[in-house]
């Protein structure tokens, strides 16, 4: 008799068991909130959206009912991180292919948006210059409502990763533009607001001049917005800039220093954790920052400033960096306008989708900042928002 033979049914009943479970624990994720899901591996990096699950001939005969609910089913099933990851990990590992939808690999372990690179490479002689002259009459109504009111504004233009380190990227795909265009996109753009008297701070000038003085670059490998040495050189500028237009200091300025280490989280690996693999490359270095407040916020009246900004996903480094460290406790970050209001320390999101009421606070900042990233400078629908708001 085999000795074995009384021990065999056991683990054939836990693989049942464990079988009989799966369709189960799905059932489950199908029913409670995304917070109590039972999943099996490393969360996904990454939003999906959810298609809704309409009932209807209509969708049923063209097929979208069938597919939202596949989709449904196939976000519940308890496996589907780790076999996601599995699936990446081999294919990146064997073969250097990325997952990760609009994701582009350059040289030396590089990454970066789709949209950076198509914006980039599609530049064409003189669009600073049209784009100028739509927006400046937009910004010049904006800056004077403030200005009547006696509150500062200050329209920033923040730098792309694609025009920063084009080296990297540009031999791996095709770019019809010319060198002459893509790089006098931003100067010319920047030359024309100021002509027309908009007070704007040239972020993207700022950083790409920058280029190459430091141990490493001011956008990390592993992602697409300025790291964090980026952002506080560009915030320094931004403050001095704040103080002349008001005559006075009305924000605190900071000197600070900087070490080098691995990335632990946030815009330095936001890139390579999209891939979804187990072991995404971060064998590279990035910035932390160490601030030193010019005056203890305590001490001055910065707190309580009635500050805002309306911009793009560059703002977030800019305006956590205006709160903790230049003392701007009242700033709010109005993501795109619309998608969200930001702010508080712990920097986070405090409002989904604000709406008209929620806006019209806007209208009553004592400091007032618009940014666009160069990729979409004169394009920004919240440009237009703003005009809205101040009915303009």
């Amino acid at each position: 008799m085999n000795r074995f033979a009384l021990t065999r049914p056991i683990p054939r009943l836990l693989l049942c068991g464990a079988l009989a479970l799966l369709p189960l624990v799905t059932a489950w994720n199908l029913a409670v909130a995304p917070s109590r899901e039972i999943k099996i591996g490393p969360k996904l990096g990454g939003v999906t959206l959810e298609a809704p699950v309409t009932m209807s001939w209509s969708s049923l005969r063209d097929g979208s009912l069938q597919k939202a609910v596949a989709s449904r089913l196939t976000e519940a099933i308890t496996f589907r991180p780790l076999l996601i990851r599995l699936n990446n990990e081999i294919r990146f590992e064997l073969f250097g292919a990325l997952t990760a939808p609009q994701v582009v690999s350059g040289r030396k372990g590089q990454l970066i948006g789709q949209n950076y690179l198509d914006e980039y490479c599609s530049r064409t002689e003189d669009r600073g210059a049209t784009l100028a002259a739509a927006t400046i009459p937009k910004l010049r109504a904006i800056q004077d409502y403030y200005s009547e009111r006696g509150s500062v504004f200050v329209y920033i233009v923040s730098p792309s990763k694609a025009a920063h380190l084009p080296e990297h990227f540009l031999d791996r795909l095709s770019c019809p533009s010319t060198p002459a265009a893509r790089a006098q996109l931003v100067p010319q753009y920047v030359n024309a607001l100021r002509d027309s008297g908009i007070n704007v701070l040239d972020g993207a000038g700022l950083i790409h001049a920058l280029k190459g003085r430091y141990e490493v670059d001011l956008f990390p490998q592993g992602g697409e917005h300025w790291n964090d040495l980026g952002g506080a050189l560009v915030v320094s500028a931004l403050v001095k800039e704040i103080n002349a237009q008001a005559g006075r200091e009305i924000v605190p300025p900071f000197t600070f220093t900087y070490t080098l280490s691995r990335p632990t989280g946030g815009a330095d690996r936001e890139l390579a954790d999209l891939l979804n693999v187990f072991f995404p490359p971060l064998g590279y270095l990035t910035p932390k920052v160490n601030y030193v407040q010019s005056t203890p916020c305590e001490q001055g009246g910065a707190r309580t400033l009635d500050a805002a900004i309306v911009g793009s996903s560059f703002g977030h480094l800019p305006a956590s960096i205006l709160i903790e460290h230049n003392c701007l406790s009242a700033l709010n970050l109005y993501y795109y306008a619309r998608l969200g209001r930001f702010g508080g320390v712990p920097y986070r999101e405090l409002q989904r989708n604000p709406g008209d009421n929620d806006l019209a606070a806007l209208r009553n900042v004592k400091l007032m900042m618009i940014e666009e990233n160069e990729s979409l400078i004169g394009r920004s629908s919240y440009v237009d928002e703003m005009l809205r708001i101040v009915g303009r």
